[in-house]
């Protein structure tokens, strides 16, 4: 495939430290001289927008990451990692001289199941006016992985910045996270006409409906005016809908094979933003985001390999 047939993409969002440590069963108790003692420790980029970017760049993608950190050793340590990579950030990741790079201490149980400390940091300062908006808009595709956990951009500017994409042609693309401002389902509502592609976690979405079921959920955000909904489903895989398409890919990993599940959403989105830049289908699209998330969760932390991304490439025969 020529590169001319490639879309640009910039991902727009959370870059953060990840601190993991496994297995953690219980949580010491204050005031009581106890410990937990844990197996294993990793330190890695965090964030949804830093973890997509870096797994599209492993694959080949022409990728820009937007973001805000601190001018500390974190900051340093991310965009080194950023760079090496191939993560296009030196015109458009900004440093903060106010507050230290966000970081994340993740905490994974013997199942594979997370519990998060946070320290915001830069990102509780992220808002459009830290970017050159003109460049931002420059992409084929702008994903945004990290909604309800940049609270000014969140609430001040995101509706506007997607406006302006759509109207000159950008494809735009959302998913959530359970961050600082929690679940705002009235927030998540006035996105959707704006977004060609939502792509939010179950478990977060019955939260906010609880008296829908998976199927209804995504019918409702198409109501509402979403285009396309990716509703991941966990252990039961992923669903997409629209207007007049319905389809389920199931999981490619058993939950006894699941080692941690901290990338795999952010996995998912890169590889089906990947085989969507390569104008694949939206079916083989999906298939290949789980393909991308399931090699995740096989392992501790949110990174894949640059030899096991193309190497899933390989073996897919999507991309010949």
């Amino acid at each position: 495939m020529n590169q001319a047939d490639h879309k640009t993409i910039h991902c727009l969002g959370g870059a953060l430290v990840d601190i993991l440590m496994k297995p953690i069963g219980k949580y010491p108790k204050p005031h009581v001289r106890s410990n937990v003692f844990v197996e294993e420790m990793n330190f890695s980029p965090g964030g949804g927008a830093t973890n997509c970017a870096l797994s599209l760049a492993k694959m080949g993608a022409d990728v820009t990451l937007f973001s805000k950190i601190g001018s500390d050793h974190h900051a340093d340590y991310l965009q080194r990692e950023l760079t090496e990579a191939g993560v296009n950030n030196m015109q458009s990741l900004v440093r903060s001289e106010e507050h230290k790079t966000s970081t994340v201490f993740v905490g994974v149980d013997p199942d594979g199941e997370r519990t998060f400390i946070s320290y915001h940091g830069a990102l509780s300062d992220f808002n459009l006016a830290d970017f050159d908006e003109e460049h931002l808009l420059s992409a084929e595709m702008l994903i945004y992985p990290d909604f309800f956990n940049l609270p000014k951009f969140d609430k001040l500017d995101l509706l506007a910045l997607l406006q302006k994409a759509q109207q000159q042609g950008t494809l735009t693309l959302l998913d959530e996270t359970w961050g600082i401002l929690g679940l705002e389902k009235e927030l998540l509502e006035k996105t959707l006409p704006y977004l060609d592609f939502v792509m939010p976690s179950k478990d977060d979405l019955q939260q906010m409906y609880p008296e829908y079921n998976p199927e209804d959920i995504a019918n409702h955000l198409i109501s509402l005016g979403a285009r396309n909904v990716i509703l991941k489903l966990g252990a039961d895989g992923v669903m997409f809908v629209s207007s007049n398409h319905k389809f389920i890919v199931p999981p490619v990993t058993k939950p006894n094979d699941v080692v941690d599940c901290t990338g795999a959403g952010d996995n998912f989105n890169a590889g089906f933003v990947f085989a969507l830049s390569r104008n694949l289908s939206f079916e083989k699209s999906v298939e290949f985001g789980n393909a991308v998330a399931g090699k995740a969760i096989r392992q501790i932390g949110s990174s894949v390999e640059r030899e096991q991304l193309q190497q899933l490439i390989h073996e897919s025969n999507f991309f010949n």
